[in-house]
């Protein structure tokens, strides 16, 4: 720690902010490979799309809250 406590200070909320980007993002992915993979195996299910400030992100949503009738 340097003399700089302000320095010192804002450097850390931007490291922290950074670093809970990155991992934000890496596990976005990590999620929507898992839901790529399972969704359709799922029955009654569909792979729903979000794009947001993150990229990409996928859901697998029961018909009831997509507004599916029941077949």
């Amino acid at each position: 720690m340097t003399k700089h406590h302000m320095f010192d200070a804002v450097l850390a909320i931007t490291m922290g902010t950074g670093i809970g980007i990155l991992l934000s993002v890496f596990g976005q992915k990590a999620l929507n490979q898992h839901y790529l993979k399972t969704c359709h195996d799922k029955p009654n299910h569909n792979l729903v799309m979000v794009t947001g400030l993150l990229g990409d992100t996928y859901y697998c949503i029961h018909n009831a809250h997509l507004g599916v009738p029941k077949p």
